[in-house]
């Protein structure tokens, strides 16, 4: 008989459940959203959403749950514990809930600051390095301005709403591999304005800050009127455009410097408005310059690598080395290859197997 566990994480929960039948544990998490439904025998189960520090889940409870009905009465964004046997299905993740309370405030604050903190904290002093090391005066001011300016917003927003680092601090986390990844593309293309590109993708989700908001002091991704009218790419045009007339008497903008401080701007918002790289995917142009074909790249490489160790994480293999379906990845994910090393354990003691018998 299982014993029932202490699950920390909603990730913890995708990897594990990923790996065996069934899990009997105890979770901690934010109730984003309850929809009571019916089977087509007429049975009912609930439809809810729950998050945490590493993300959402969306999990069927079944009727038969004892605590079925205390899902019902929970107020709006609730913080609860919850014990359950979770099994996954071709449905997605479904329960058994046995038992369920709600949090004290004592226990909210600790479900807030564990372990994300300590990661987003990490990520933001990296941020800061790099952008300390823009040459241009210009650029390291405008992008030290933003960071002084909504810092706090920038740290809990996520990336994206589904697909990929779709947690708090997501955006954040996304910004910096970005950075670091295209660090190691300046050694083979040094001719380009590496300046600008790391201006471009600290700036190029930033309307996000408002399309991708988290609560301060929870869980749930809020939705804002004016980025479901306006949309991130022209909140992002707006804001690079305010900061920018807000340091232009500034000693950095002031002075004659080359290239020219507006075509710089120029430059940077082309950045933003051609980051998704073709108009069908809400690009207002395509890039036209290889500071923008090379910000398109790098955004597009970041999500689908994020996609991609969500689907091993969080995924059940279908037969071994092969994932179910993660959208809008196609197909099913396959395992990378295993790196080499110069004699596996493996092949030591296949020696003097024939090559025919190692094919499988």
């Amino acid at each position: 008989m299982q014993t029932e566990e202490k699950i920390k994480s909603l990730s913890e929960l995708s990897e594990r459940i990923g790996q065996i039948e069934s899990l009997i544990g105890t979770l901690r998490c934010q109730l984003v959203s309850t929809k009571e439904s019916t089977t087509r025998n007429g049975s009912f189960f609930l439809d809810i959403e729950i998050a945490d520090h590493s993300g959402n889940k969306k999990i069927k409870i079944w009727q038969e749950s004892q605590a079925y009905a205390s899902f019902l009465t929970l107020p709006k964004n609730a913080f609860v514990e919850f014990s359950a046997t979770f099994r996954n299905s071709s449905y997605g993740l479904q329960a058994i809930v046995h038992t369920l309370r709600v949090l004290s405030q004592e226990e909210i604050q600790e479900l807030l600051e564990q372990n994300r903190n300590a990661e987003i904290q990490s990520d933001w002093e990296l941020l800061e390095k790099k952008i300390g090391s823009i040459a241009d005066p210009r650029l390291c001011r405008l992008c030290s301005q933003f960071l002084i300016d909504y810092g706090e917003r920038f740290k809990r927003a996520a990336a994206a709403r589904e697909y990929h680092h779709n947690f708090r601090g997501g955006l954040l986390r996304h910004v910096c591999q970005m950075i670091q990844a295209a660090e190691g593309l300046m050694a083979a293309y040094p001719v380009y304005n590496w300046d600008l590109i790391k201006a471009g993708i600290l700036f190029h989700d930033c309307g996000k800050l408002w399309e991708n908001d988290f609560q301060e002091q929870g869980f749930v991704m809020k939705r804002s009127k004016t980025a479901e009218l306006i949309g991130h790419i022209p909140i992002g045009v707006e804001i690079v455009n305010s900061l920018w007339r807000s340091l232009q008497h500034s000693e950095e903008f002031h002075r004659a410097l080359i290239p020219p401080s507006d075509l710089v701007r120029v430059h940077l918002l082309h950045l933003i408005v051609s980051h998704h790289g073709l108009r069908e995917y809400g690009s207002p142009v395509t890039p036209r310059t290889p500071e923008a074909w090379i910000l398109h790249i790098l955004d597009n490489l970041d999500a689908k690598l994020e996609m991609f160790r969500c689907a091993y994480e969080e995924g059940k293999e279908v037969v071994p080395g092969i994932f179910e379906r993660r959208p809008p990845l196609e197909g099913y994910p396959i395992a990378p290859l295993s790196k080499y090393i110069s004699k596996p354990k493996s092949l030591e003691q296949t020696e003097g197997t024939s090559p025919e018998n190692l094919i499988d």
